[in-house]
């Protein structure tokens, strides 16, 4: 005998309804961002599982992959990593390390994907460099076509100045990622005050700032030894977005 419902005057039979459930619950599961690769040797992975991953997380799960069949990693920090979990087992020789059709589909779909994650990173740099050059060439119009940037400050005389600065400290071709997260920082300490110079990207926000922060810092105190008497600390940041592969400029926030 069945137990029904009664639902908007129809009778669902329950074992439809758990069927129903463990489908839906199935299959939302399975279009949510994927955690581990538990379920790569024998489930291809979509598009919607890996959309909100870095460029590290996908080498890690690429990696692992492997680790789940055993695979010995000369990284020490991979090894370290895989080795701490309950399921790795190191096989003695590499080569015998044997991938299944499903998983090398995986691999590869992987390996696409942090290629594109990475170009896309490359354009960005690509395009904060050529906006750095219509900034120090004053090529008002095409950073206003290109980036949609303008001053925003009625006498801008400070604020180009300062722009120009920053981009004269920071070093377009050393910013690191860590994640999602990328930067370049440098601090100035003229014996006066310090000056911090940041190019700052998390997802698809970039942030160039200058920031006349404080005192030097092999000043004491405020005495007759320094002219110093707590200067204003202000900052500039202007904030910008890469959406489409394409930066484009929000806001100047001002501070101090």
């Amino acid at each position: 005998m069945f137990v029904t419902y009664f639902y908007s005057h129809k009778m669902i039979n329950i074992k439809t309804i758990a069927g129903l459930t463990i489908l839906f619950f199935a299959q939302t599961s399975f279009g949510q961002t994927i955690k581990d690769c538990s379920t790569c040797k024998t489930q291809l992975l979509k598009k919607e599982q890996v959309n909100n991953l870095n460029v590290d997380n996908i080498r890690l799960l690429t990696n692992e992959i492997f680790a789940r069949n055993g695979y010995s990693f000369e990284n020490s920090r991979f090894q370290e990593y895989f080795g701490s979990k309950t399921w790795y087992k190191s096989a003695s020789d590499n080569k015998k390390v044997v991938l299944n059709d499903i998983e090398k589909k995986n691999v590869a779909f992987l390996k696409d994907i942090a290629k594109t994650l990475e170009d896309q990173r490359k354009e960005l740099i690509f395009q904060l460099k050529n906006f750095k050059e219509l900034v120090n060439q004053d090529k008002i119009s095409e950073l206003k076509s290109t980036y949609n940037f303008s001053y925003e400050q009625r006498d801008n005389t400070a604020e180009k100045k300062l722009l120009k600065e920053v981009f004269s400290k920071i070093n377009l071709n050393n910013i690191n990622y860590y994640k999602s997260k990328g930067i370049f920082k440098t601090v100035e300490d003229n014996g006066f005050v310090q000056i911090a110079y940041t190019v700052y990207i998390e997802n698809d926000t970039i942030r160039i700032s200058y920031n006349f922060m404080t005192h030097s810092q092999i000043i004491d105190d405020f005495d007759e030894y320094t002219d110093y008497h707590s200067e204003n600390e202000y900052m500039y940041e202007w904030q910008f977005k890469f959406t489409s592969n394409k930066l484009h400029f929000i806001r100047l926030a001002v501070a101090g």
